[in-house]
């Protein structure tokens, strides 16, 4: 059984006979608080995020923009775990070979650039693995 990651959105554009642009409202998790108004740490954002239907959606219709759970996992992985060990493994290396730390943090820091570039070029990839999809 598949799980899904689950937004409510507005359609806001239709790109292709199947693809749209839907608006969604992202909310931290304490801006349904009670005391959200009077708080500054909640906040919440707007984000477009192209979606499928096979469906007819006209524009302005409120939509359940979702996808599978598992593609938080692979994002997480892609943005934030790969690059961890890219620095970690780049650091310890320099750092055993360059005496000076602030080289060796540069260096690693550094190493990001080519692993970034990598990923700009993965594009249109990442794009077929990352799809979601709508329903009225």
């Amino acid at each position: 059984m598949k799980k899904y990651i689950e937004h409510k959105g507005i359609v806001i554009d239709k790109s292709s006979p199947t693809q749209y642009a839907v608006k969604i409202l992202q909310q931290s998790a304490c801006a349904t608080c009670h005391a959200a108004s009077l708080c500054s740490a909640s906040e919440s954002k707007e984000k477009i995020i192209d979606a499928f239907s096979h469906d007819d959606i006209p524009m302005g219709t409120e939509v359940t923009v979702y996808g599978e759970a598992s593609m938080g996992y692979k994002a997480l992985t892609w943005a934030v775990i790969i690059p961890l060990i890219i620095v970690l493994v780049a650091l310890l290396l320099t750092s055993h070979y360059i005496d000076s730390e602030l080289m060796s943090g540069i260096i690693a820091l550094i190493m990001l650039i080519p692993y970034y570039g990598i990923l700009a070029m993965m594009r249109k990839k990442l794009q077929q693995t990352f799809v979601f999809y709508i329903k009225p």
